[in-house]
């Protein structure tokens, strides 16, 4: 029993030396307890002393043993990586579309009343009080989310279990699912060394490990659609069941991957050594009616209908036209951010028994590969986007990818060459090392305050302004309601004609208004307002400023009441970075 405990001590010490060298030290604030790492040799020396005490308590070491805890240590790399970065914040348009959904799951009500929009006499006044990832309800003054139900329903259950910032937990704690499945799915492929190789390339994704920082949904459904794809290459009614299943919470999480479940159904009748077999395809796709389910539930109560989408139709969204420009894209990210391996990688997933001997291996890969196409398919006529962490859209097939460079590595390194087992595994770790540092030296870990400037900044609206303002925003819309507990107005959604006259209206009401500007967006301001309206002119002074500390550019905010603005608020310095923020309670179910 020492040993084992030496042996745990040991692995925890190599991966806390291996997350404070890859994200340059890190604090960590939960329920009180504030964490803080900075020196990767402290860890490092540790772990060599309790191995050193393993090794001398247990004798000659044993390789074979050590396979499921190296892949346990891979496979928590990414989640603590995560924890250790995590912006802890609902922040952007998903993030908060995310967070503030399932504390309305808690609340067993989807729709937020917007009373004020009722009476609003601009156009769509509706519209323009919904911050992003919101969008209006069906019938009265009111708002919905327009993101899927999945990932707001773990987040709902994590914040019932263990509290609010438990919801922030829950992408970490997928991508350490996702990465343990790639070992299981190589070690039911062909063997332990497949299965280690497809968790490394995993861990080490910078596509992975920028979608682990954030409460967003591409980590968790990438971990729901390999496990699917792990209990598909099953051979047991049971592990048929379970593939439903797992395709089931993954559409629950991307509604628009359901053809991947038919994909899986209609592998496994395909797959079927005999007719009793195929009745497995028949579990699989029971297996995926609870999602589908509350899937077209969820839609029919926000959005009228059963089919339909949060994010609108599917002509605003995909055009045949995005395909040229998105292949280029995305293809270039890959390489850049993957190594040319990953081309590779992709083109061993056919089914040559040069690269899988035995035929359920073939049948297997083959699989695999569809599953890759699918996804691309599917995404490469969604509407293009510019900065390579996009190709969070496409990290479902990355159990396939990844999987597809593991056994290039593999087949590489079997063969009774000496110099050539050992250029596999160099080759190995030094793709995995250059993808850390590319996500390093791209931005999948923000510097500086990152995302937690939303929090800060919302304090400062709510110390600025009374709780009945209306505070006129874009890029802070979300964070101002969540954390501010303030009423807000998306000035892009606010007729252009209009400005002042909603300023004069609101004022007229008791409802104070304040303009909350990104640097940036003073310029877009202008541009929509500055023909019509006084204030659209911007020649206000600002009552506050902030600049995020490692964040370019300036956050400004504007009393149109206060035109010379007076003194500007002394700002406070900012809360921690990894410090979780519990919501106002003012505003934000209202």
């Amino acid at each position: 029993m020492f040993h084992v405990i030496v042996a745990v001590f040991a692995a925890f010490g190599a991966l806390w030396t291996l997350v404070t060298w890859l994200v340059g030290g890190f604090t960590v604030g939960l329920w009180g307890i504030t964490i803080r790492a900075n020196d990767p040799f402290r860890p490092l020396a540790f772990t060599v002393v309790a191995g050193a005490i393993y090794l001398a308590t247990r004798g000659p070491l044993n390789l074979r043993r050590l396979v499921t805890p190296v892949a346990l240590v891979i496979a928590l790399c990414p989640a603590i990586v995560g924890i250790a970065r995590n912006s802890w914040t609902a922040s952007g348009a998903d993030q908060y579309a995310y967070v503030s959904q399932a504390d309305l799951w808690l609340e067993r009500n989807l729709t937020v009343p917007v009373p004020l929009a009722a009476t609003a006499p601009w156009p769509d006044a509706v519209w323009s009080f919904a911050p992003y990832g919101f969008r209006p309800a069906t019938t009265g003054a009111a708002i919905v989310p327009v993101t899927a139900p999945g990932l707001p329903l773990m987040m709902a259950g994590a914040k019932a279990i263990a509290g609010h910032c438990s919801m922030f937990l829950v992408t970490p704690l997928c991508g350490a699912l996702l990465v343990w499945i790639m070992f299981a799915i190589g070690r039911r492929m062909e063997s332990d060394v497949l299965g280690l190789a497809a968790a490394w390339f995993t861990a080490t994704s910078p596509a992975v490990l920028a979608m682990l920082v954030s409460p967003m949904s591409d980590v968790p459904a990438a971990a729901l659609w390999a496990l699917a794809l792990f209990f598909a290459i099953g051979q047991t009614r049971s592990s048929a069941l379970g593939a439903g299943l797992a395709a089931s919470g993954a559409i629950l999480i991307r509604p628009n991957l359901a053809p991947l479940a038919a994909l899986l159904a209609a592998w496994r009748w395909w797959t079927a050594d005999n007719p009793e077999h195929r009745k497995d395809a028949a579990l699989i796709a029971i297996g995926t009616v609870p999602g589908c389910l509350i899937v077209a539930w969820t839609n029919n109560a926000l959005y009228g209908s059963p089919l339909a989408s949060g994010y609108g139709s599917l002509s605003s969204l995909f055009s045949m036209a995005n395909v040229g420009t998105n292949l280029a894209r995305y293809g270039t990210w890959l390489v850049e951010s993957q190594t040319p391996l990953a081309v590779l990688g992709i083109a061993a997933l056919l089914p040559f028994t040069l690269v899988w001997p035995g035929r359920r291996q073939r049948q297997a890969a083959l699989l695999f590969g569809a599953t890759l196409v699918v996804v691309w398919a599917l995404y490469l006529a969604y509407m293009p986007y510019e900065a390579w962490w996009f190709l969070r859209f496409m990290l479902p097939s990355w159990p396939a990818l990844c999987l597809g460079m593991a056994v290039v590595i593999v087949r590489l390194g079997r063969t009774h060459s000496v110099a050539l087992r050992l250029a596999a595994f160099g080759l190995a770790l030094a793709v995995g090392a250059y993808t850390i540092r590319f996500a390093v030296n791209n931005g999948a870990f923000p510097s500086g305050e990152g995302d937690h400037r939303y929090v800060s900044i919302a304090k400062i609206v709510g110390q600025a302004t009374e709780p009945s303002a209306v505070i006129f925003t874009g890029q802070h819309s979300g964070p101002t309601r969540y954390y501010a507990g303030r009423t807000i107005v998306r000035y892009e959604l606010v007729d252009p004609a209009w400005l002042d006259r909603a300023v004069q209206w609101l004022t007229a009401a008791g409802r104070r208004p304040y303009f909350l500007l990104e640097e940036y967006e003073v310029l877009d301001w202008e541009k929509r307002f500055g023909a019509a309206n006084t204030l659209g002119r911007l020649t206000l002074a600002p009552i506050a400023e902030y600049r995020a500390p490692g964040v370019p550019g300036a956050i400004f905010l504007f009393d149109p009441a206060r035109p010379d603005g007076g003194a500007l608020i002394t700002t406070p310095p900012p809360e921690a970075r990894a410090t979780c923020v519990a919501p106002s309670p003012l505003l934000h179910l209202r």
